[in-house]
């Protein structure tokens, strides 16, 4: 066999070294913004029956990495151009900012992004781009991770304490939205820019439930292919409903409210797989999130209509979409989860 030259192993040399240069600083084959089990149960409140377990996983496919910002960097600057991230500290918590700024940016709005029980939040702000390039939307994607927010905390919100008992309303994770809001319009320099709260999945979850709770300016909440949600129906306890709550959270007033909120239900018509679902009593619910979902949207249009209520809620179905992000991202319905209500009349 003939000896290789010199320069042809040199370059099979500096060949080898890039590739070595590109592996996963892990090494377990996945990028670093790869979803991770969050596999942390409900703690239910003492009146709860069989509350659901939360899911543990979502799907969550990470683009290329890109240099990220330094952690401390100047917030006092616009956000910049394309990805970046920032660490902030609200009231004492430092949370991690993951941020797409495309260059289409007129400061028309943003989206504040509440990611999946993987606290994937580097994959979504990657995955938003698209969307936010189409519509010029800024993208912000705050990370709860499962340390300190388990699902007692993420998915339902932190109304209720580890002990079972009713939290303070200071203490409830939904709180930190009316913040991060705040900090995003500080830092854009608009003090009414106009957002939408967007969650998928877990972020559903938690958006679903935080709508009966927190009064925000947002101009839609769309919760996107949770596995549970909150029912407008006493008959389920808190976190599939408004049972076991304190009275003045589960009156009928409380209840209109939450009707006549501009919420939207998005779903994919194939997000039917049963594993990674929320089970226990969130099967009353349905079988799969296709099936709840529906059934949701459902039972809060036949309730506004028997009662006489406002009824501002929208539904929308993604035709083959399953449970995954890009699925329902990059679709020709997510303009229409986001922005469709502007379209009608």
């Amino acid at each position: 066999m003939s000896p290789v030259s010199h320069p042809a192993r040199l370059f099979f040399l500096l060949l080898a070294t890039a590739a070595l240069l590109w592996l996963p600083a892990d090494g377990s084959g996945q990028t670093a913004a790869s979803p991770q089990t969050a596999g942390s149960p409900q703690v239910a409140a003492p009146s709860q029956a069989a509350a659901p377990t939360s899911q543990t996983t979502d799907q969550a496919q990470a683009a290329a990495p890109v240099p990220q910002a330094v952690p401390g960097q100047d917030t006092s600057e616009p956000f910049p151009q394309g990805r970046s991230m920032v660490e902030v500290e609200l009231d004492g918590t430092n949370l991690e900012f993951w941020v797409y700024k495309p260059e289409t940016y007129v400061a028309d709005g943003f989206v504040l992004l509440l990611h999946g029980a993987s606290r994937a939040a580097e994959a979504y702000r990657d995955n938003s781009q698209g969307f936010a390039d189409r519509y010029g939307r800024l993208v912000v994607v705050p990370l709860f991770d499962s340390e300190r927010f388990p699902s007692r905390r993420y998915q339902f919100g932190g109304v209720f304490r580890e002990d079972g008992s009713f939290a303070d309303g200071e203490e409830w994770t939904f709180a930190y939205i009316p913040r991060i809001v705040d900090y995003i319009r500080d830092r854009e320099g608009v003090p009414e820019l106009p957002y939408i709260l967007l969650g998928y999945s877990a972020g559903a979850q938690f958006v679903s439930r935080m709508a009966a709770f927190m009064d925000l300016d947002a101009e839609r909440l769309v919760a996107m292919s949770p596995g549970s949600a909150l029912f407008p129906v006493r008959e389920m306890e808190y976190g599939l409903g408004f049972g076991g709550l304190p009275e003045e959270f589960s009156t009928d007033e409380r209840i209109r409210r939450f009707l006549a909120l501009p919420l939207t239900v998005a779903i994919g018509t194939h997000d039917v797989e049963e594993g990674q679902l929320p089970t226990g009593a969130a099967f009353d619910q349905g079988v799969h999130r296709y099936s709840r979902n529906l059934r949701w949207f459902n039972t809060a249009m036949d309730l506004a209509h028997q009662e006489g209520w406002e009824f501002n809620w929208r539904l929308v179905l993604s035709h083959g979409a399953g449970h995954d992000p890009p699925d329902m991202f990059f679709h020709p319905q997510m303009g229409n989860a986001l922005f469709g209500h502007r379209l009608e009349p």
